[in-house]
């Protein structure tokens, strides 16, 4: 059996057994073509047993210096490598892990990308301005990210009946890993929710976000629609995604005191860890405020 029938087995264990989303599955293969390619071009042995930990490092370092690609990509893909070595370990096509001697670079402290509350205020404030049709909608979808952390494919996902409008809380059913989470959600999101959902009754469609057509929301225009609004606010050079507007409600939570734990549950990491990284936007907030006083009076 050669590494291709061996890749096969896997993802259809991950599929099957383990349940992993689309994303995750399409990332793996993704990943695993990369890896072939490598062995075909180095005239590797394809045979599963003939993958040894320096074939391995010799990729890492392909992976570096011919493909440029960044650390957190590089530490990807030796993830990627990892669970399907681990997995043909278990089902005993191998006896000796080549992975298990190599270690993923250490991700660079990076402080990360967010927006100011003025720049906040400027953004939600555009779709009134500068939007024909969605006015309300795209409010609310700028909201719903910079107030609730939500990742995209959550938003995308989200349907009315994951709102409380009662107890003021939004489910979210689609998290990372397949988790579910709840997210408090407060005014002027709350009550935005509220008319928009007024603005669309009768329901046609329980999606909570729709396009032009009254169908799901999907990634495309989301993302078509935000660059439009950044370039509008003049914030389209500061490296700003849809991704940075969770950054920007983990930071406001860090910097109005909300402990690491609570922010972990909100933004549904699964390790500590992850949530850490917000840590470093607090001590550049405050060494900025340190900054606006004169300590030479002293």
């Amino acid at each position: 059996m050669n590494i291709h029938q061996n890749h096969e087995d896997f993802i259809n264990y991950m599929r099957s057994e383990k349940n992993a989303s689309f994303h995750t599955i399409k990332n793996y293969e993704s990943d695993f073509k990369i890896f072939i390619t490598f062995l075909y071009s180095n005239n590797y042995n394809l045979e599963i047993h003939k993958i040894s930990t320096p074939i391995i490092r010799r990729y890492i370092t392909h992976l570096k210096v011919d493909k440029e690609y960044k650390v957190e990509t590089i530490r990807r893909k030796i993830h990627s490598l990892s669970s399907f070595f681990k997995f043909l370990m278990e089902q005993e096509y191998i006896v000796k892990n080549p992975m298990m001697p190599i270690h993923a670079p250490k991700s660079p402290d990076t402080v990360p990308i967010y927006l100011k509350c003025g720049e906040v205020k400027r953004l939600i404030s555009l779709p009134e301005k500068y939007s024909r049709n969605n006015k309300l909608r795209d409010k609310c979808i700028l909201e719903t990210f910079v107030f609730t952390g939500i990742r995209r494919n959550e938003l995308l996902s989200l349907d009315w009946d994951d709102i409380d409008f009662k107890s003021d809380t939004l489910k979210v059913r689609k998290g990372k890993g397949k988790k579910q989470r709840i997210i408090p959600i407060t005014d002027p999101l709350s009550s935005d929710l509220w008319d928009y959902l007024q603005s669309r009754l009768p329901l046609k469609d329980r999606a909570m976000f729709t396009s032009f057509y009254g169908t799901r929301l999907t990634a495309t225009p989301l993302s078509q629609t935000f660059r439009r609004y950044l370039k509008i606010a003049g914030l389209d050079q500061k490296g700003i995604t849809l991704h940075k507007l969770r950054h920007t409600f983990a930071t406001l939570l860090i910097q109005q005191g909300v402990d690491l734990m609570s922010i972990k549950e909100l933004l549904g990491h699964e390790d500590l860890n992850s949530t850490k990284i917000y840590t470093h936007v607090d001590t550049a907030h405050l060494r900025k405020q340190l900054e606006k006083i004169d300590f030479s009076i002293f």
